[in-house]
């Protein structure tokens, strides 16, 4: 028989590619921290979105989940967000209002607001935990995000699921 760290290594593989999304899901959630970080330079990245042939400034949100996207009552969810900016002026910012939003049933039941939020040019990768109450009720949410900049500016939404406690 083989070694028992690399038939563990092989039952954690076929684990997370078989659909144990739950174990799947913490692994991801735990091996992540809070805080934004640089994956990419400028250069690098106005080589690979063509930015000198763009109006710029150039902004994309390349990537953005929720993990686990179901989330036990006092729970908590890591939201993910990958950004890319291409500056009109190598090392300048898009400098503006974050406004982040949770609703249920339609209602907003969270919100906060980051005064002078920076989108930094390149590509970062933003790592936010949100934790829930002990008595969020069951049933679909939405986690919103809003960005206003004098030149660049985003909104979007993705959903997640409150599971009761067991």
């Amino acid at each position: 028989m083989g070694h028992p760290k690399v038939v563990a290594a092989c039952l954690l593989l076929v684990a997370l590619g078989t659909g144990c999304a739950s174990l799947r899901w913490s692994v991801q959630k735990a091996v992540r921290t809070e805080g934004t970080q640089l994956v990419a330079f400028p250069e690098q990245v106005a080589r690979e979105y063509a930015c000198a042939e763009r109006k710029l400034p150039y902004f994309t949100i390349e990537h953005s989940e929720i993990v686990p996207p179901r989330v036990r009552s006092g729970g908590e969810f890591n939201h993910r967000l990958v950004t890319v900016l291409c500056p009109a002026h190598p090392t300048e910012v898009a400098i503006g209002r974050l406004s982040e939003g949770i609703r249920f049933r339609g209602r907003l039941v969270h919100s906060e607001t980051r005064e002078r939020f920076e989108i930094r040019p390149g590509r970062w990768i933003q790592d936010a935990f949100v934790e829930l109450p002990r008595d969020a009720e069951p049933g679909v949410y939405a986690y919103e995000l809003r960005f206003d900049a004098p030149d660049v500016s985003f909104e979007e939404s993705w959903s997640f699921v409150v599971e009761a406690r067991p």
